[in-house]
C-alpha cells in the first residue's frame, strides 16, 4: 500500500496532520477540553508530520533510525469545548544538525480559531546507539519542502 504522506501530497504548508472532535469524555470539572487530552493529539499529528520523511522507525537511508521529542512549548489560546471539530496542522520552522523544529496548529471548525500551538523540537535517533544521529541529505530536503511560510509563523 503507497502511503498517503509522500513528497508529491505535500502541497501547500502547513499541511493538515490530523483530524479529531471534542468528546464529553475530554472536558474537565470546568467544561473545557483538559490539556491531558490535548496532548495526545498534538502527539499524533507530529507523528504524520514525521511520516512524510519516511518510516518513523526502522531502516531508513540505510541505517536504523526513529525520531525522540526534546522539548515542547504549548500555547493554550481558546477553549475547546465538547462537539467542538478540530483540524491540527504543522510544518517545520527550522532544521538543525540532527533536530528539527516544528509547529503544530490545532485550530476549531468551522471558523479556523487558532486553540492550541504546539513548538517541538524533535531529534534523528539511532536506535542501536541511542543516541541523537545527523539528519540525511534527503531528510534535509523534505524539510525544506515542509517549512512553513512567513506568514505563518
Amino acid at each position: 500500500m503507497k502511503s498517503e504522506n509522500t513528497l508529491e501530497s505535500i502541497g501547500r504548508v502547513p499541511v493538515e496532520t490530523f483530524r479529531g472532535v471534542v468528546f464529553p469524555w475530554h472536558c474537565d470539572a470546568m467544561g473545557h477540553m483538559s490539556v491531558q487530552h490535548q496532548m495526545p493529539l498534538m502527539d499524533n499529528a507530529v507523528y504524520h508530520l514525521l511520516g512524510y520523511f519516511g518510516l518513523t522507525a526502522g531502516e531508513v537511508d540505510g541505517r536504523n533510525v526513529g525520531w525522540a521529542d526534546v522539548s515542547h512549548e504549548i500555547r493554550y489560546l481558546h477553549e475547546l469545548v465538547a462537539g467542538d471539530l478540530l483540524v491540527l496542522a504543522g510544518g517545520i520552522l527550522s532544521v538543525g544538525r540532527s533536530s528539527l523544529r516544528h509547529r503544530t496548529i490545532l485550530s476549531r471548525r468551522p471558523d479556523g480559531k487558532r486553540c492550541t500551538i504546539l513548538e517541538g523540537v524533535t531529534v534523528r535517533f539511532d536506535l542501536d546507539g541511542r543516541k541523537a544521529t545527523p539528519l540525511s541529505d534527503r531528510e534535509r530536503g523534505i524539510a525544506e519542502q515542509l517549512m512553513l511560510p512567513a506568514q505563518t509563523i
